[in-house]
Order: C-alpha cells, then sequence, then structure tokens
C-alpha cells in the first residue's frame, strides 16, 4: 500500500513534509458515530477529542523523525491516516542501537503525553472544586475532565498497542534491533519472525473475539509487515498475487523470461498506446541479452512518453551492455534532473565510472545511490569493488557485509547483465566470495557467484571447480550445468559440455534456458 499516493501535504518543517492521508476523512463521521453530539458542548467535546487523538498519533511520529535526525537519517515525510501513523525514512540507519532508539521515541512521547493529560486532569479537578455550584461552568469544566482522562488512556493503549512484540510496530522494530547486536542481522529477522508471528494470531483472535473491525484490518497491515521478515514468504505472496493478476509478472519474477515476453506482447496488443508493456517486454530481452529487441521496445516507450525516467534509464543500461559510456552516462544524468531522488541512475552511472576506472568520481555517485530510495544489496556490492579498487579494505568488507544483510541471494548471485560488473576484478571477487566461503564452505549462492565470476574473468578451470561443488549442494539447478558447459566449452571439452548442456534441457522449464543450450548443442552437433 502506497500511503503517499493519496494524500494531501500540509506543511514542510525542516525539510519533512506533514502529509494527510484522504482515509482521514472517515475520522470525522466515525467520531460522530462514537460520541452522538446533541449539543454545541458534546460536539465541541468530540472536535476536541478527534483533534487531540490525531495530535497524539502526530507527536508520536514527531518522536520518530526527531530521534531519526539525531541519528543521521533523512526523514521524508510523516503521513497520518486512518489507522494510525507513518514515518518515511530515506533508508534504515546501519546501526542497530540507533534504530532501536528511533522506534523507542514514538512510545516515549506517548508516556509523556499520558503524564501531561493525567496531570491536566488533576490540576482541573483542583480548579473546578469552588465551582461546583455554576453548572454550566462546571459541565464545560467536567468535559475539559474527561477530555484530559480520555487522552490519557488513549496515550496508554498506544503506548501498549506500540509496544506489543510484533514487527513492524515499534515493539517489533525494536526486538528486531535488540536481536541483531546479539545475533546479527540475518538472525534477527528470524527470530523476530517467530516471536512475532504468535503474537499476531492472538492479536487477531482477539480482534475476532471483541468485533474490532479496524483491528482486524490493521492485523492484516501487520501481517504482511511480518511477511517481509521473511523473503521466502514475501515472494511466495508477490508471485501468488502476479499469478492472478498478472500473469507476465509471475513469469517475469519466476525468470521464465520467454513466457513473460509472450504474456506482455498479448498485453501490448490489448493495450498499444502503454509504454509500461514496452519497458517490461524490454527488461525480460534484457535479462536474455537481446539488446536489439531491448532497445526496440525502449525506442517505442520513449515516442509514446519522451520524458519517462525509466524508459531514459533503460536506454542508458542498454548503452552500458553495448559499452557506449558516454552515451549512457549522458542518459543517466538526464534522468537525474527529472528524478533527483531516484537511486538507481546514480548506481548505473557509479558502475560506468568504475569500468572507466574513475574510482574516486564513482564513489560519490554510489554513496548518493546509498542515501536514496529504494535501495538495493547490489549497491554496497559495487560500492564494496570500488572501495576494495582504491585500497579501503576495511570499508569494501563493511559494504560486503551490508549487502548480505540486504539480501544474501541479490548480493551473491549476479543477473546476465550485471555480470559485467566481475570483469577485470577477480582479485575483488578472490576476496569477496573467499570470505563468505570460509565461514560456510557449503553455500549455495556463494559458490554460483563465485563460480559465474570466475568464468567471466575466463579463470574456466576454477570456474568448473566451483560449480561442481555447487552442483553437489543442489543438482537440480540448471543455470550450474549451463555455466559449467559454458567453462567445458571455452576448454574444448566438447563430451563434458554436451553431457551439461543436455542437463539443463532435461532440469528446466524456462524455454530461454532450454533454448540457450539447444543452440549450444546444435553449434556443438556442427563442429564436431
Amino acid at each position: 500500500m502506497n500511503l503517499l499516493s493519496s494524500s494531501l501535504r500540509l506543511a514542510r518543517i525542516r525539510g519533512v513534509e506533514i502529509r494527510f492521508h484522504f482515509s482521514m476523512l472517515f475520522s470525522i463521521p466515525i467520531a460522530y458515530f462514537l460520541f452522538r453530539p446533541t449539543n454545541i458542548r458534546e460536539t465541541t467535546s468530540a472536535f476536541l477529542w478527534l483533534t487531540g487523538f490525531v495530535l497524539c498519533i502526530f507527536l508520536h511520529e514527531v518522536g520518530h523523525a526527531l530521534a531519526a535526525q539525531l541519528a543521521g537519517v533523512e526523514v521524508k515525510s510523516i503521513v497520518i491516516w486512518l489507522l494510525g501513523g507513518f514515518t518515511n525514512f530515506s533508508r534504515k540507519s546501519e546501526k542497530p542501537l540507533h534504530n532501536l532508539a528511533i522506534s523507542a521515541a514514538g512510545p516515549l512521547v506517548n508516556m509523556l503525553l499520558a503524564f501531561l493529560c493525567v496531570f491536566g486532569y488533576i490540576v482541573l479537578t483542583i480548579f473546578l472544586l469552588p465551582f461546583y455550584k455554576n453548572t454550566q461552568l462546571y459541565l464545560w469544566g467536567q468535559t475539559f475532565l474527561n477530555l484530559f482522562f480520555s487522552l490519557a488512556f488513549v496515550n496508554m493503549i498506544l503506548v501498549v498497542f506500540n509496544l506489543l512484540p510484533i514487527y513492524p510496530l515499534d515493539g517489533g522494530n525494536i526486538m528486531h534491533s535488540t536481536m541483531e547486536m546479539l545475533f546479527g542481522s540475518a538472525n534477527a529477522d528470524l527470530l523476530t519472525f517467530l516471536i512475532s508471528a504468535p503474537f499476531l494470531l492472538g492479536l487477531i483472535a482477539f480482534g475476532i473475539a471483541t468485533r474490532d473491525y479496524l483491528l482486524l484490518i490493521s492485523c492484516i497491515l501487520i501481517g504482511l509487515g511480518v511477511g517481509t521478515l521473511n523473503r521466502s514468504f514475501l515472494f511466495w505472496l508477490n508471485l501468488r498475487l502476479n499469478y492472478f493478476f498478472k500473469r507476465a509478472g509471475y513469469y517475469y519474477l519466476q525468470g521464465d523470461f520467454e513466457r513473460a515476453i509472450q504474456y506482455y506482447t498479448q498485453d501490448i496488443e490489448r493495450e498499444p498506446q502503454n509504454p509500461s508493456n514496452y519497458l517490461a517486454r524490454a527488461g525480460c530481452y534484457l535479462n536474455m541479452m537481446q539488446a536489439e529487441k531491448a532497445a526496440a521496445d525502449v525506442e517505442r516507450a520513449l515516442k509514446l512518453n519522451p520524458n519517462s525516467a525509466l524508459s531514459i534509464q533503460l536506454r542508458g543500461e542498454i548503452f552500458v551492455m553495448e559499452k557506449n559510456y558516454a552515451a549512457a552516462l549522458d542518459l543517466f544524468a538526464r534522468v537525474q534532473a527529472i528524478n533527483p531522488k531516484w537511486s538507481v541512475p546514480y548506481f548505473d552511472r557509479g558502475s560506468v565510472l568504475i569500468a572507466q576506472k574513475e574510482f574516486r568520481a564513482a564513489l560519490t555517485e554510489l554513496d548518493k545511490a546509498i542515501s536514496l530510495p529504494p535501495l538495493f544489496s547490489l549497491f554496497f556490492v559495487l560500492r564494496s569493488l570500488n572501495h576494495f579498487s582504491l585500497g579501503n579494505l576495511e570499508s569494501s568488507h563493511k559494504d560486503q557485509d551490508s549487502a548480505l544483510r540486504l539480501s544474501q541471494t541479490d548480493a551473491l548471485v549476479m543477473t546476465e547483465p550485471n555480470l559485467q560488473i566481475y570483469e577485470g576484478h577477480q582479485d575483488w571477487v578472490d576476496d569477496y566470495y573467499g570470505r563468505i566461503l570460509l565461514r560456510n564452505p557449503r553455500l549455495l549462492p556463494a559458490l554460483q557467484g563465485y563460480a559465474d565470476a570466475c568464468r567471466v574473468n575466463l579463470e574456466h578451470s576454477r570456474a568448473l571447480d566451483l560449480y561442481t561443488r555447487a552442483i553437489a549442494v543442489n543438482p537440480r539447478e540448471a543455470r550450474l550445468y549451463l555455466g559449467r558447459g559454458k567453462s567445458h566449452l571455452a576448454l574444448n571439452d566438447s563430451e563434458n559440455a554436451k553431457a551439461d548442456f543436455q542437463q539443463v534441457i532435461n532440469l528446466t522449464d524456462k524455454l530461454h534456458l532450454k533454448r540457450q543450450s539447444e543452440e549450444l548443442l546444435r553449434t556443438l552437433s556442427l563442429t564436431s
């Protein structure tokens, strides 16, 4: 759910946008049905309670925002919506202690507000005692007494609810930060997931028992947040949604690019004026290393929308594949001008500058990319390579660890278009994968990524050994046989190459892998 997509900006304070989501419109009829006011005093009471409730949520988020700014994390916006608030950070702090403090700041604000409301209740009670004979004044005083008591109670509920050990509530984030300090990031995700899930089920049971439908809606959203701790669950959910609503996206996520192309082609035939379908198909062609067809689709998208940042970005990436670096840099600069807060063009400029061995300039671009959303593990991988090239081994290792924390698989196994990152950097490859395999010699993504890197750098004998070790871990992975077959072919071992290519055909149902293996087998047959 994109909270910012339908929200109104009310103010900008110290660079932070304050936004109200359209769902806040429903708070007015909800407040009416809760209070059922019949006169001015009751109407005023309902209005003040609603205002105070929204203010409590807003100040809760301000607490998060101030703590984040003190920790050096940029805050982009605060959004208030019907079920609470949301503080949008540009990134997550790399220090668990900072994340813990940021998460704890919101509930601490509510504790302070609860104390102030209780204090106000006590002071007003003392002040009202002499006026108990003045009925109207006393009734208005009682209205404010009830308001202070109610808001104190609301703040305590917000404290208790937010401190539940369920991710992504504040309590879950505090728990995750604590687990990360004690057991490391990967283990923190797992432990937080295992603790959050039963507490969430208990909360759902409570919502059903009390027929609290707002709580049940919140539980659904919280459940999606809990699911982000488990990448397998998140991928499964995304896959299922695409299967029912966007079949092309389903096959794309599966890595079955040729089938995805078939569905995107059908989408193009239905909506020939929709540039996103051409761009999606271009992405498939890029993953199959068919730059010419990808370029044709991007050009069609550009004709439909010449100022599309994504179209210009993809055209630049095709230039990178063709090693036309000057043209690529110009296009990436155009994208930066169109959307200066998008991380991808900075990353791509950094990768081009590394290819040109301009490591200082590349570091500036990569630092900028990592400071902006969205953030990918590959950003840290490339900056690690850059630090290594500059002789900064400590920073290189720190970035490697950051990449692995974000996504182990994405950090270790490159897609086909990204394999060129490895070219000419075998010394960094040995350092990167060597560190990981020293800790876990049978880690499949590390073995596969290391093998691919060695093959790209023409270290085919080493690649063969690594592919064979990876196949021993997972003998059903077709891409390992394809990579090993290519290395056998480079070493003129046609018999073993044929056996590996045939194994790819036997194992995979991905059409582009089958076709690639069949073409390689045909080439071998013609040359033998």
